[in-house]
């Protein structure tokens, strides 16, 4: 959930795409360039986060969903700041480490935020497979309190047993002077069980200026 790009480039970021303005532009000729450069601003704390199981990074959009939970294509800016009354929407996407694989449906038991101000039960994080991450709609109101939001969000994966791969061997053996082949099946490891481990998202580490705050509506 950093705040990457400034006000420059908010609009530029869309839920389901990336797109980047360019920073200059040529005219009808070539015979003039325009330079435009973005607001600087702080970025902390690592872009993707986890442990051995899985790998995660967490950001925020502006929305404009209603009711709560909902996820439209009207949000674009990826920001960390807003005003009482408007929708945050979280996103998560990440992998799992253990095979490489992208963090989605099938391996993922649960995608929880927490610690949401006046939401009594931790909501969860929907998979868009037209997107390819996770993403909740939070709307906020005039009653939301004003400040950091200390918000968690929890991913669970589902557990994954070991995976092993069969191997067909011949050898020799004599017996009585007399060699002999024989054959059996070895089983070989291939990746080890992983648990239904999970990893806790939080801000911890980042700068003020890049967590999620509500402010009060002009």
């Amino acid at each position: 959930m950093r705040k990457v790009i400034g006000s420059a480039l908010a609009g530029a970021f869309c839920l389901g795409s990336v797109v980047l303005v360019g920073a200059g532009s040529a005219g009808a000729q070539g015979t003039t360039t325009t330079t435009t450069t973005p607001t600087t601003t702080t970025t902390a704390a690592p872009y993707v986060s986890g442990n051995k199981y899985l790998s995660v990074n967490v950001d925020t959009v502006v929305g404009s969903g209603s009711p709560t939970g909902s996820v439209t294509s009207g949000g674009c800016g990826l920001e960390n700041v807003f005003g009482q009354g408007a929708t945050v929407v979280f996103r998560m996407w990440g992998i799992a480490n253990a095979t490489g694989q992208p963090l989605v449906a099938s391996n993922v038991k649960s995608v929880v935020i927490q610690d949401l101000p006046g939401v009594t039960t931790p909501p969860a994080m929907a998979y868009s497979t037209r997107d390819g991450y996770w993403t909740y709609g939070w709307k906020t109101s005039s009653a939301t309190p004003i400040g950091v939001v200390p918000f968690k969000v929890v991913v669970t994966l589902n557990p994954l047993g070991a995976v092993y791969r069969t191997v067909h061997v011949a050898y020799r053996v004599k017996v009585n002077g007399k060699t002999t082949v024989l054959h059996k099946t070895v089983k070989i490891l291939v990746s080890a069980t992983v648990p239904a481990a999970t990893y806790t998202f939080t801000q911890t580490g980042q700068a003020a200026t890049s967590q999620l705050t509500i402010q009060q509506s002009a």
